[in-house]
């Protein structure tokens, strides 16, 4: 069965983020002045957003093979718009899971941050994740059912290890190759809202040229 966009990915990086907190959080200095609740949600928000917007590939895929696209040339929606509106799905199907990531790093992590730390973790960072909505659009262009659920799956796990891991850790191969992912950028836009060192402004650059760029081959 194709991956589609459910509840499932709300629910799966909000688990995984509070297994992750209880780990990392052991293991973390005493002395810091850093939450790792904190640490963790903008790289699991980014992640939710991801998964939501990649699998959007999955539903475009059944609707080509089955058809629905060649009917839509019959009516007055144009090719272009038919893509937008794919787009937009993906963005809307990804604004719960960092708010459900939210909600949860606060009840059961008690992180606490300002308003505008809370907005980089949700709204800002679901904004960030347009990327990833045309690229799961151009997955299910140019895939085919027997290939779209591996390639989504590989490519979500991928992008999922260099946005979750801090790149400054690894060794500079690592971080090189990091630093190409729209992912890698889309977790620094998260963190830079919570005050962590990031760019908010170079991060979103690169995400809107990346989303450009991504747009102009799915409209190719």
């Amino acid at each position: 069965m194709s991956p589609e966009p459910s509840c499932s990915s709300s629910g799966f990086p909000a688990l995984f983020y509070l297994l992750e907190a209880v780990i990392f959080g052991s293991q973390w200095p005493a002395r810091s002045a850093i939450d790792p609740g904190a640490v963790l949600l903008a790289a699991m928000a980014g992640w939710g957003v991801l998964i939501s917007g990649m699998l959007v590939g999955a539903r475009v895929v059944n609707e080509r093979e089955a058809g629905w696209q060649r009917q839509l040339r019959l009516t007055p929606l144009t090719g272009g718009g038919y893509l937008l509106g794919k787009v937009a799905v993906g963005m809307l199907v990804s604004i719960p899971p960092p708010i459900v990531l939210a909600l949860a790093a606060a009840l059961f992590r008690d992180v606490r941050l300002d308003l505008g730390g809370w907005l980089f973790v949700t709204l800002v960072i679901t904004l960030g994740g347009t990327p990833f909505a045309i690229l799961g659009l151009l997955i299910g262009q140019f895939g085919n059912k027997k290939n779209t659920q591996q390639i989504i799956i590989i490519g979500m796990l991928v992008l999922a290890i260099f946005g979750g891991i801090p790149l400054d850790a690894l060794p500079a191969w690592f971080s090189y190759i990091g630093y190409a992912t729209p992912s890698c950028w889309l977790t620094d836009l998260g963190r830079a809202g919570i005050e962590m060192g990031g760019d908010p402004m170079r991060a979103g650059m690169i995400l809107l040229i990346r989303c450009d760029a991504d747009r102009r081959r799915a409209t190719a």
